[in-house]
C-alpha cells in the first residue's frame, strides 16, 4: 500500500505585520515549520526554521487517526553531513551556542588580560546559557544512540 507524505506548512508570524524588517530577513528565527498528518491534519511536529532533519525510520503512525504515513525522517547512519548538522545545530541552538562562546571568550579575555576577576554574576550568566546547551546536546546524543540501534537492528534482519 502506498502511503501519503506528511504535510509541511511554513509559518511566518511577522510576514505582513513588519514588512520592512521581515523583507530584510532579520526575523528568520521566528519562522517555524508545522508538520501535519496527511489524513486528518493533526500536527505532529513544530520546528524552528524552514529546513529540518528528523530522526526515525521514515514511517510514522498518527496519534489522532492511527494511520501510517511518511514523515521524511531518516536514521542517523543514513543522514548526510548537512542533515546531521541541521539535527544537532538548528538556528536557535546555533545562536545560543554562538552567544555562549562569545560571552565566555570575552569573560576569559577580560580576566586574563584586563585582570578583572570573574564575578558571581558572570558565573550565573554562563550557567544560564550553558545549562540549556548541555541538556540539548545530551538529549540529542541519546536520540542518536537510539537511532543507530534502530538502524543496526533493521540492517541485521
Amino acid at each position: 500500500m502506498d502511503r501519503l507524505w506528511a504535510l509541511k506548512t511554513e509559518v511566518d508570524p511577522f510576514r505582513g505585520v513588519i514588512p520592512a524588517i521581515g523583507a530584510t530577513g532579520l526575523l528568520p528565527i521566528l519562522r517555524c515549520t508545522l508538520y501535519r498528518c496527511p489524513y486528518c491534519g493533526w500536527p505532529f511536529k513544530v520546528t524552528w526554521g524552514s529546513r529540518n532533519s528528523l530522526l526515525g525510520s521514515g514511517e510514522r503512525p498518527c496519534w489522532h487517526c492511527k494511520q501510517a504515513f511518511w514523515d521524511g525522517s531518516t536514521e542517523w547512519p543514513e543522514m548526510s553531513g548537512q542533515e546531521r548538522q541541521l539535527f544537532l545545530l538548528p538556528i536557535t541552538i546555533a545562536g545560543i551556542l554562538g552567544a555562549f562562546l562569545l560571552l565566555s571568550g570575552l569573560t576569559i579575555w577580560m580576566s586574563f588580560f584586563l585582570k578583572k576577576p570573574i564575578g558571581f554574576g558572570d558565573a550565573i550568566f554562563s550557567a544560564i546559557l550553558g545549562l540549556p546547551l548541555g541538556l540539548w546536546f545530551g538529549l540529542r546524543f541519546l536520540q542518536i544512540i537510539r537511532s543507530a540501534q534502530r538502524y543496526n537492528a533493521r540492517v541485521k534482519t
